[in-house]
């Protein structure tokens, strides 16, 4: 939590607690649904402290399960360098934590959001990790601003149809950022098209992709990845359960 100023017993003001109208107005938000983590402006994400703010996302503990998979997944493979692309950052967290855990990784993110990269390059800096950002819309932005030959792809891309909103709690509705969380009902794999005609593009041979996706649509992601020529795919599904991950390869 934030810190804000007292009253000492001397009369003298001090550093360490928040005022009255703060912790007030903090209670309130919080009765109505906003986020605690949009109030502390903090999150921890596979070890690491992140900003967030209604521009961004709120990393899923889900989420940390990618990237320990992707770690664990090359630790064995001798690389002397290893390039990593994050489709769709948000805050940076898969990235971070990815340049954070990898030797030797040189890390690249894309956003659509100016604004979610501009937190998302305060937490790169806060966590002593270099990470070159693009702005960047995959649906229709032009691959030559992307790096190409690249190692490992992975996207955490919008997957939760339109007509599901009504089952979604309040605080996820009312307050984060829809374009990171919605797709429209009559084309749910949008994103996940668009990132896999990317990934054909500038994968390199033997490279990677890892997709975090909604369960509803898991067979489907993998059909059409099958479809797009992608071998050694993979379902997995997460710590609750739930089908959620998804990876391929380029051969």
């Amino acid at each position: 939590m934030e810190t804000g100023r007292r009253e000492n017993t001397k009369g003298q003001r001090c550093e360490g607690r928040r005022e009255k109208g703060e912790w007030r107005r903090d209670l309130e938000a919080l009765s109505r649904g906003y986020p605690i983590q949009y109030i502390t402006g903090k999150t921890i994400f596979y070890g690491l402290e992140l900003h967030v703010n209604p521009d961004v996302l709120i990393p899923r503990p889900e989420t940390e399960e990618l990237v320990e998979h992707i770690i664990y997944s090359i630790f064995n493979i001798q690389y002397s360098k290893i390039k990593i692309l994050d489709i769709g950052t948000g805050t940076g967290a898969m990235a971070i934590a990815l340049a954070k855990n990898i030797k030797n990784a040189t890390v690249y993110a894309t956003d659509v959001s100016e604004k979610a990269l501009i937190t998302a390059q305060k937490n790169a800096d806060e966590n002593n990790v270099q990470i070159t950002f693009f702005h960047h819309n995959i649906l229709k932005d032009d691959l030559a601003l992307l790096p190409d030959n690249v190692d490992i792809i992975v996207s955490n891309p919008p997957y939760i149809p339109q007509s599901e909103i009504k089952y979604l709690h309040k605080n996820v509705v009312d307050y984060e950022p829809k374009t990171a969380l919605f797709v429209p009902d009559e084309n749910p794999l949008i994103f996940y098209d668009a990132i896999a005609q990317v990934a054909k593009k500038i994968l390199r041979e033997g490279g990677s992709l890892y997709l975090e996706t909604y369960e509803r649509f898991h067979a489907e992601l993998s059909a059409m990845l099958a479809e797009r020529d992608f071998k050694e795919i993979e379902l997995w599904n997460d710590i609750n359960g739930k089908p959620r991950f998804v990876s391929c390869k380029k051969l």
